[in-house]
């Protein structure tokens, strides 16, 4: 992976800032600039990834934070947002790859509030068709599962 030179970082430095004060069309610009010359680089591919699915162009974010992922595999708020895009196109067995494939080698902080929201999912009788995934990576969180689960 290129590091940054000081000019593209100072960008990067700002398309963040904006993105923060929600001038997310100046930071997507900025963004896209930095791409075409640092096109491997995980911070700019990330933050434009995450940009995107915040403008919710889930289409062009998914592309981006596949990218992102297979750069920097345990980055979780690329993996979050990538399975969050995925849920939004209504793309569940993608999001539920993404979900594990994250989860296989890392722990969940970010990931921790999904998988509640899964098991809760369980209860409710959604998402079933990935029930031991889902209780294997809770447990494995120190996630407590519904008496009902068991």
């Amino acid at each position: 992976m290129k590091e940054l030179n000081d000019v593209d970082l100072d960008s990067l430095k700002k398309a963040i800032e904006l993105q923060k004060k929600d001038c997310d069309k100046e930071a997507l610009q900025m963004l896209k600039k930095l791409f075409e010359s640092n096109p491997n680089n995980f911070k700019v591919i990330g933050m434009l990834g995450l940009v995107l699915s915040k403008t919710k162009q889930c289409e062009e974010a998914i592309s981006h934070l596949q990218k992102a992922v297979n750069l920097k595999p345990n980055w979780e708020l690329t993996s979050l947002s990538l399975y969050n895009n995925y849920v939004e196109l209504e793309n569940y067995e993608m999001a539920f790859k993404t979900l594990f494939r994250y989860l296989e080698n890392n722990s969940a902080n970010m990931f921790k509030d999904t998988l509640e929201e899964l098991l809760e999912g369980l209860v409710d009788g959604y998402g079933t068709n990935f029930k031991n995934q889902i209780i294997f990576y809770a447990k494995e969180n120190s996630i407590t599962i519904p008496e009902s689960l068991l």
